[in-house]
């Protein structure tokens, strides 16, 4: 089910308190996040980002736990039917990630087969009723914006009605300029599946390989539904409490993260396991409600690799072919998947009956009208942004009363110049009890 209309393009930002830790015993017995009546996504529909928390279409806050499969073009043989279904049912995964890889033999040689691949795991979780990843498995994205925003609107236009489809548009940047490379990039591939699909969840890689979300907190994108990619490799010197530290300023500064890839290991992917590094990590995650996928499912030689050389690609595997790892993290998924909802002891209420409707007219020549409704009094903040996130002008900026409004957006009454194309109003509403924000665009032809 899609969000109600009255909701749609809105982001609630209420706190959440949780409490608890996992305790991992591999003898423990469990209950299935499923029963026979209904899936795990039939139950929680559409995923949406409220402050920096991941919420169902309950209102209810949401963790999901799973694996990543391995670089498709190398180990394309897991990307299967079988397999995902197994990962569903043993491993109680709610979520699996599609790691399409675009260079070295990948999408861009072989876009044909590749997307295949892709398409098989999308349809396999929208049929077994969990959550799916569709990952631009890129290095160098930006040099590939054509290409990656062909391939997401093709997936957003064959799959953007199902709430199972959450895009990962751009997997790790390098060092790569979060200002000037990596959110202008973002931006336009965002845009071109929100021409689509306008609601389901979106993911952005952040600079050095997903670590940066410090520096991408204090320039978010614009765009509704956007989490923020974060990895780690436990293992590794660089990825201990000082990227926690990198991640809770992140969070203190309002962003969604989820970590849609780690590993127990070296950031090589091989190395020693640090299961008290992975601890810690997995303390940080369940303590910030924070959804993950484990790197990775392959039977590489490797210590990130979950399976033992010559595991079955359809699933079926015993314990004696789970790795170290894979074993620690199957865990892991198991029981924080088990346990997450009875960890929840507090939720503040959510106002309903915001909305912000669209301008009329729409396009425009020199001025146009906004209207908008406060189901309870508020602190108003709207504001008109350009497609690169610089804002234009503040329209309103102050304390009102429940009830009906509406506003003019004169661009003459501009200090600049106001050039045709599409900005964005965004209005944001803080109730007190949380705060509540949505945006519309607005076309200015002149």
């Amino acid at each position: 089910m899609r969000l109600n209309d009255i909701f749609k393009n809105i982001i609630f930002l209420p706190a959440f308190m949780f409490i608890g830790l996992m305790e991992c015993d591999q003898n423990d017995e469990y209950d299935k996040t499923w029963d026979v009546d209904s899936t795990f996504v039939e139950k929680h529909g559409l995923i949406t980002v409220y402050d920096n928390y991941l919420i169902d279409k309950n209102y209810q806050p949401i963790v999901l736990r799973g694996m990543s499969l391995f670089w498709s073009q190398w180990k394309g043989e897991f990307y299967n039917y079988d397999c995902i279904k197994w990962l569903r049912d043993d491993w109680n995964c709610t979520v699996v990630r599609a790691a399409m890889g675009v260079e070295s033999g990948g999408y861009l040689e072989h876009p044909a087969s590749e997307k295949a691949k892709i398409k098989t795991v999308i349809e396999a979780c929208i049929d077994l009723g969990i959550y799916v990843i569709v990952d631009w498995h890129d290095h160098n994205a930006q040099e590939h914006r054509p290409q990656a925003i062909a391939f997401f609107q093709e997936i957003a236009q064959e799959y953007g009605e199902y709430p199972n489809v959450i895009y990962e548009i751009f997997n790790e940047p390098e060092q790569d300029n979060w200002n000037t490379v990596v959110k202008p990039y973002l931006s336009a591939v965002a845009d071109s599946i929100r021409i689509i699909d306008p609601d389901n969840l979106i993911v952005v890689g952040t600079p050095t390989w997903s670590q940066d979300v410090d520096i991408a907190s204090s320039n978010p994108l614009f765009q509704n539904n956007i989490a923020y990619a974060l990895h780690f490799y436990a293992a590794y010197q660089y990825h201990k409490q000082n990227l926690r530290n990198k991640a809770t300023t992140a969070l203190n500064n309002g962003l969604a993260l989820f970590v849609t890839e780690f590993g127990t290991v070296l950031n090589t992917g091989d190395g020693p396991i640090d299961t008290a590094e992975t601890r810690l990590w997995m303390n940080f995650m369940e303590n910030n409600q924070i959804s993950w996928c484990n790197w990775s499912i392959a039977d590489k030689n490797e210590t990130s690799a979950a399976l033992k050389s010559g595991a079955a690609s359809k699933g079926g595997w015993p314990d004696s072919i789970l790795t170290e790892s894979g074993s620690l993290i199957r865990n892991y998924i198991i029981q924080g998947n088990r346990s997450f909802f009875d960890k929840i002891i507090a939720k503040r209420p959510v106002p309903t009956g915001f909305t912000l409707e669209q301008n009329y007219p729409n396009p425009f020549n020199s001025s146009t009208q906004m209207d908008f409704e406060l189901p309870v009094g508020a602190n108003i903040d709207l504001k008109i942004y350009d497609l690169y996130g610089n804002m234009i002008c503040t329209l309103i900026q102050k304390s009102l009363q429940a009830g009906r409004y509406q506003t003019v957006w004169q661009t003459s009454q501009n200090d600049n110049k106001v050039a045709s194309g599409v900005y964005l109003a965004q209005l944001i509403a803080n109730f007190g009890t949380g705060t509540v924000a949505t945006s519309r665009k607005l076309t200015l032809l002149k």
